[in-house]
């Protein structure tokens, strides 16, 4: 049974729809307002830099990143404006309800696109998912439900037009990878089309076959045009899936061996925050509603039902594939390893299109669902006010932006930094280069685990001229035998602490310090 105006064919009230679209704009400008975090400056910093010809895939830094998440941020980088790049994370989290409204109209009527848009626009801007960032988690997001979306317009169009959305389809599925490496949740539609079009019947099989292969042919487009940018760059296509595949299978080995305690709790951390947001309790009610059969009736118009790809002894394709997506979302999560609070937004576009089914119904599945979304939106308003709250009165928080603005006004032009260890948004917010390759602590910790190239770099005549200690030297118990410190003791002095950072400055060098900051 569904609740009234739940109705198929209904079209969403466009107006709503633009109504809650400028106070996702809204929420979002006031994270443009806020500091970048470490891995928006890092990007931000290589993305400045990045140039063909270089040692790496991006120039003289190594980004385990794929092209399509650099190339959003070197679009940024044109702007002198760190805000820049929040700016286009405005602009993404719109066009993910815009999606999300579309894919649910199409799955659960007028109120299942209301109900998704909702569902859409609180993930989109909720803290507890860490979605106030501009990081890959978001912007593959928003590609994965935009493919969702066109997939789903292409069932319900007519046979001239169908190829073509689904190639539009593919062309997003494709590119969210290219932005998230684990972002696969449009090739996992593909897949699962192809498998129900090869058990159709003959016909409905060849014209089945047609629609598949034009969304493969999608998927290629950004794939093709990525690996256009790599033989451009003058890089080893085996150095580049190295770093941005190998490096990853590498790297958790390292994170798994040397804070397994302090990963346990961020696993720990990310479930509550999966519980605090409500997109777990969105996934929850999924599974209730699918053991209870109390879904939004599958009811395939006549262009869907030439498509030849319906189950009729099971689940309905499209139930089918939200339920693919949950279960390939949280493997995802799991699989990553370092869990992060950003992780959570992979769940966001299944759980959007999960609630387009189910939150329109009556009983209790529907109230479950409709509850949850309730928590989901109060969650994201309470944090997004708390988040401004903090930035306008902890000057703490800024510390990152601050230290690096000190060491921006105290830096002579044609100085150089390293940060000991990450917290890469310091040199970005300093507008000051690195010679170490390794600007995130992991790929230092894997592929310089004795730190032998970081000491050369420090002890070698193109020394930088400033090393920022963030953390000891001995995180992690890979400075155990103390060589780097000797180094830096050397050939380094201390000149001040900014916001309980050190700063230290080569010992033949001098500079005029700058006032030091509010912290």
């Amino acid at each position: 049974m569904l609740v009234p105006g739940a109705e198929a064919g209904a079209s969403p009230d466009r107006r709503s729809l633009a109504r809650l679209c400028l106070l996702v704009a809204l929420v979002r400008v006031s994270y443009v307002l806020q500091p970048l975090r470490n891995d928006e400056g890092g990007y931000l910093l290589v993305a400045r830099q990045w140039r063909t010809g270089g040692p790496l895939l991006y120039g003289d830094y190594l980004v385990d990143r794929p092209p399509v998440l650099l190339a959003l941020f070197r679009l940024a980088a044109t702007v002198p404006w760190d805000g820049a790049i929040r700016v286009l994370a405005v602009a993404a989290s719109v066009v993910f309800v815009v999606a999300g409204a579309q894919a649910g109209r199409r799955l659960g009527g007028r109120s299942g696109a209301r109900w998704a848009a909702g569902a859409a626009a609180a993930a989109v801007c909720s803290p507890a998912l860490a979605a106030d960032q501009a990081e890959g988690e978001l912007f593959a997001a928003v590609l994965a439900l935009v493919a969702l979306a066109l997939a789903l317009v292409a069932r319900d169009a007519t046979p001239a037009r169908r190829r073509w959305w689904a190639a539009a389809a593919g062309v997003a599925a494709g590119a969210a990878p290219l932005v998230k490496q684990s972002a696969l949740e449009g090739l996992v539609v593909l897949a699962i089309v192809a498998v129900l079009v090869a058990r159709a019947p003959a016909p409905a099989r060849r014209r089945g076959a047609a629609v598949v292969a034009a969304a493969g042919a999608g998927v290629l487009v950004p794939v093709v045009g990525c690996a256009a940018v790599v033989v451009a760059s003058g890089a080893d296509p085996a150095g580049v899936w190295r770093d941005l595949v190998g490096l990853r299978a590498q790297a958790l080995d390292v994170i798994w061996s040397s804070e397994q305690r302090a990963t346990l709790t961020r696993a720990l951390q990310l479930v509550g925050l999966g519980l605090v947001s409500g997109v777990l309790g969105c996934i929850a009610a999924w599974w209730g509603a699918l053991r209870a059969g109390a879904t939004v009736p599958w009811r395939p118009g006549p262009p869907a039902a030439r498509t030849g790809v319906r189950r009729p002894g099971g689940l309905p394709p499209e139930h089918l594939v939200i339920t693919a997506l949950l279960g390939y979302a949280l493997v995802a999560i799991v699989a990553g390893g370092s869990y992060w609070p950003s992780y959570g937004v992979q769940l966001a576009p299944a759980v959007v299109v999960a609630v387009a089914v189910v939150a329109p119904t009556a009983g209790r599945a529907g109230r479950r669902m409709r509850a949850w979304v309730g928590v989901l939106a109060t969650t994201a308003a309470v944090g997004s006010i708390g988040m401004a709250v903090v930035y306008a009165t902890v000057p703490d928080v800024w510390f990152q932006q601050r230290a690096g603005q000190w060491l921006g006004a105290t830096a002579a032009p044609g100085d150089s930094a390293v940060v000991a260890y990450g917290h890469a948004s310091i040199l970005e917010a300093a507008d000051l280069p690195s010679p170490y390759p390794y600007l995130w602590s992991v790929p230092m910790r894997t592929l310089d685990p004795e730190q032998d190239l970081l000491r050369s770099t420090l002890a070698g005549g193109a020394a930088p001229a400033w090393v920022v200690q963030v953390n000891p030297l001995d995180s992690w118990g890979i400075d155990s035998g103390g060589r780097l410190r000797a180094v830096v003791e050397r050939r380094y002095r201390v000149v001040t602490e900014v916001c309980g950072t050190r700063m230290w400055l080569r010992a033949d060098l001098t500079r005029e310090p700058a006032p030091l900051p509010e912290c």
